[in-house]
């Protein structure tokens, strides 16, 4: 029995398996017997883990972000297989950091603050593959950051003063915390805003309190309600550094340092007789400069003194009456007015005021007319300002009550009034009596006059009175010819004695002032003429020819006033064209040469062609009648001028011979014609190239043939 014994510690981690060969052998030596062994050696959990560190130490801020890796802790295990293998575990878990069990890395779960907790000590587990562990430890040092505002105790703060007060006077206590660390928490305080007198405040440290200060005297009624809003800032010491505000109130105490002051020293008042009883008459105001309900505006109390007449509200200071007034009796009251603050005994002030008030006369009366009717002579044309008449009428009332106002009305153009005095004069506009306009007539002739006072509300008379007024005629009108001047239109060759035509005339003045007379002015040509002065018909006196185209015959038309007045107009007298001239063109022949290659539409001459007839006997158009058979020439219908229409080819055809008509626009069947002849030449151009007989020419010839022989003629 051959036993193997162990003959040293063996260890899995160094050799994991043996092999080797025993031998039994006999004497001989040729007897041998042999085997072979192998040793597998069985691994076991015979090593622990050990941490790299006994404590791992780390410092962080505060601010660091959950999901930041921290460290990784490492430990080591000699065994080998899953024995080594390593995990890692905290000993109870924390809520802040958790631990990658197989990488060892140490992460931030949850948010730190170093106002809670400024250390963590963490306890971790390394354990192997078989159950064995090992304990280490971590230290997280937790480092201040400035993340925390300085807060105060209260959400605001209020203080208070009275006005006027001299000592620097402290209104307000104020203290911040900040649960950061130094220096961090390091405070400072600010006055940042004032709602008014901003640089009367001051703010300083008094045993670790903010003191706000009021270092000049307020005036109460320069703060607005009485109240001043204060904003004071905190700031700590970080970088960067953190703040909060604060609001304070101060409030300040109104003292009756002012009197009450009427908006008048003296009011004036003037009302009118036929005020109701009860009315209001004024409404009186004080100011009190005290801004307090105490002692300004609304403690203010009114009392009237005068007349019981009058009632003063003690509040509101309207005055108002007691009873119906008669201006008759009085015209005129003074008032007494007091104001009083709410002041007590020695403090209360008092303002004074006196209120005037006149009694108004009231506009009971209307006007009334005097000597009415009234009646006018003007003569017509009277110029300007001429007088016509003066009216009156009267009303008893005072002052304006009792001023008469005067207007025509409906409005007249033909005539003013003075509206005080009541005197007519004429405008200016012509008095014309014999206007043919029916509405100037009547207005020329009636003057209708309204009276009203001044009074509020104005009255006006019972009735509006009327002036009648006669015009007196003058020579004031030219006689006016109806139908001069005038064109009168006659053919040539009238007759004598026949009538030529009938000058209508008239006067709208009277009696002898509208009687006419018309004659010829003296002078030529007159004496083929003759006017009936009175009919004024015009007759011819001798046969007329249009040799004098036109008569320009001044007529003259007078009347027989005293003074008489005059017109002259004119009668055109026109002798009409009779068709017997023929059209002339002069030259009658036209000889002109053209190069073939002119463009279309080129001038080839302008005709000149005359008519000694007027008017349309005397208009021309022209035509070719004659030697324009392809169409290369055109003659302008109104002007005459001889265009050539296309392209001339001298190859086609070397001269033209072209008969121009021109034809007058008189009567049809009386119309006259004149013609002219106009000879062109077309004058060659090299516009042709040379061309070969033949497209082509073919020969033959002898290799042998001399030179200089002849091959072959082209043409």
């Amino acid at each position: 029995d051959i036993r193997m014994r162990v003959a040293m510690p063996l260890d899995y981690e160094h050799i994991r398996s043996y092999s080797f060969s025993l031998y039994a052998n006999e004497s001989m030596s040729d007897h041998v017997g042999f085997a072979r062994v192998f040793i597998e050696l069985i691994n076991e959990n015979d090593n622990r883990p050990i941490f790299s560190k006994p404590l791992y130490n780390i410092s962080l801020p505060e601010n660091t972000a959950p999901g930041t890796s921290l460290l990784r802790i490492l430990a080591t295990d000699a065994d080998a297989g899953t024995f080594g293998i390593v995990r890692y575990y905290f000993s109870d878990d924390p809520d802040q950091f958790s631990l990658d069990e197989e990488t060892g890395w140490v992460i931030l779960q949850a948010s730190l603050d170093y106002e809670l907790m400024r250390r963590f000590t963490l306890t971790v587990l390394a354990r192997d593959g078989g159950g064995e562990e090992t304990t280490g430890r971590i230290r997280v040092n937790v480092l201040d950051v400035n993340d925390n505002a300085p807060l105060f105790q209260k959400e605001a703060y209020v203080g208070s003063l009275r006005e006027n007060e001299q000592a620097v006077q402290p209104v307000a206590r104020l203290r911040a915390t900040d649960e950061d660390s130094p220096p961090n928490n390091f405070l400072t305080y600010t006055i940042i805003s004032a709602s008014a007198f901003p640089s009367y405040f001051s703010i300083i440290m008094v045993e670790g309190y903010a003191v706000i200060s009021v270092t000049r005297p307020l005036d109460y009624e320069q703060v607005p309600s009485g109240m001043i809003h204060l904003e004071v800032m905190v700031k700590d010491g970080g970088s960067p550094a953190l703040n909060s505000t604060v609001p304070v109130t101060v409030e300040v105490i109104d003292e009756n340092d002012n009197p009450p002051e009427f908006s008048k020293s003296s009011y004036i008042v003037k009302i009118p007789e036929n005020i109701n009883a009860g009315a209001t008459v004024l409404l009186v105001n004080a100011t009190d400069l005290d801004a307090s309900r105490e002692f300004g505006q609304a403690s203010l109390i009114y009392s009237l003194e005068g007349s019981s007449q009058f009632r003063l509200n003690s509040r509101s200071g309207e005055i108002t009456t007691t009873a119906l007034l008669d201006r008759e009796l009085k015209s005129e009251y003074i008032l007494i007015v007091r104001a009083v603050d709410g002041g007590v005994g020695p403090q209360q002030k008092t303002g004074i005021a006196t209120v005037n008030i006149t009694i108004l006369d009231i506009n009971d009366n209307a006007p009334v007319w005097r000597d009415e009717p009234y009646h006018a002579n003007v003569v017509e044309m009277s110029p300007i300002n001429t007088d016509v008449i003066s009216v009156l009428a009267l009303d008893p009332d005072n002052g304006e009550n009792g001023t008469v106002v005067y207007s025509i009305s409906p409005e007249n153009p033909f005539y003013t009034i003075n509206s005080s005095t009541g005197k007519i004069r004429t405008s200016g506009v012509t008095l014309d009596r014999e206007s043919s306009n029916p509405r100037d007539a009547i207005l020329m002739r009636t003057i209708i006059i309204s009276a009203v006072d001044r009074g509020s509300p104005q009255l006006r008379a019972s009735a509006s009175t009327t002036v009648f007024v006669n015009l007196l005629d003058l020579n004031d009108n030219d006689p006016k010819f109806l139908n001069l001047p005038f064109v009168a239109e006659v053919p040539e060759g009238l007759a004598i004695g026949s009538s030529v035509f009938k000058v209508q005339v008239e006067d709208p003045d009277y009696d002898k002032n509208g009687l006419i007379t018309m004659a010829l002015q003296m002078g030529m040509p007159r004496l083929d003429f003759y006017l009936n002065t009175s009919t004024g018909v015009l007759t011819s006196t001798s046969v007329l020819d249009r040799q004098i185209g036109l008569y320009y015959l001044r007529i003259i038309a007078y009347d027989a006033g005293n003074f008489p007045r005059t017109s002259t107009s004119t009668l055109t007298v026109k002798v009409l064209d009779v068709n017997d001239e023929t059209p002339t063109f002069d030259p009658r022949v036209y000889n002109v040469s053209l190069k073939e290659s002119i463009p279309r539409d080129h001038v080839v001459a302008r005709l000149a062609c005359s008519d000694n007839d007027a008017g349309l006997n005397a208009e021309l158009s022209y035509f070719i009648t004659g030697g324009n058979q392809d169409g290369k020439f055109s003659v302008g219908f109104r002007d005459g001028i001889v265009r050539t229409v296309v392209g001339l080819d001298r190859e086609t055809q070397a001269a033209y011979t072209l008969i121009v008509e021109a034809i007058d626009n008189g009567p049809a069947g009386s119309r006259r014609t004149g013609t002219a002849t106009v000879f062109v030449e077309v004058q060659d151009v090299n516009d042709n190239r040379p061309i070969f007989l033949q497209n082509s020419y073919e020969t033959s010839v002898l290799e042998s043939v001399p030179q200089g022989t002849s091959i072959l003629q082209v043409e």
